[in-house]
């Protein structure tokens, strides 16, 4: 493997990374306006709440598109791989992948969920349903995201090893 095809194969491992960062201080800092304690709530303990908010909302809008971003670069790659380092087809797919396209599915729909909240919110109505559904969605999100990384540190390991 040339320097050329390692870096062209790390690229998504980076990135993703750097989103599964920045997915996990994004949800800690809510969570920390909630618990009022933790490294998040450090952070974040000076600040308004409603400015606190607000910036997690401006935040959320960039997650879909982010991932998105990621999974392109995961195509990418693979079309690499299949194209120049003349991989199998069916190497291409994993368990990995699949949940990496689910964690899509549901960024897809907190991004929705936290749309909504926006809207009631705006219109005076209770949150309150909401907030629990995109709050539990957003649990379910990162504990999918722990094994996403986990999966694609293996698989990467196992794509640079011929």
């Amino acid at each position: 493997m040339e320097a050329v095809d390692f870096v062209i194969l790390l690229l998504h491992p980076l990135i993703a990374t750097v989103f599964g960062i920045w997915l996990y201080r994004h949800w800690s800092t809510i969570k920390a306006i909630r618990l009022k304690r933790g490294g998040a709530w450090s952070r974040i303990r000076n600040r308004n709440r409603d400015d606190v908010i607000a910036e997690h909302e401006r935040q959320g809008r960039w997650a879909l598109p982010t991932i998105l971003g990621v999974i392109l670069f995961a195509i990418l790659a693979n079309l690499h791989r299949y194209v120049n380092l003349e991989v199998e087809f069916n190497e291409l797919f994993s368990l990995h992948g699949w949940l990496g396209i689910t964690l899509a599915f549901l960024t897809f729909y907190m991004t929705r969920t936290g749309k909504r909240m926006v809207t009631q919110r705006e219109g005076k109505s209770s949150t309150a349903k909401m907030k629990g559904i995109h709050r539990r969605a957003g649990d379910l999100m990162l504990a999918l995201l722990v094994a996403v990384m986990f999966l694609g540190f293996l698989r990467a390991i196992q794509i640079i090893q011929p």
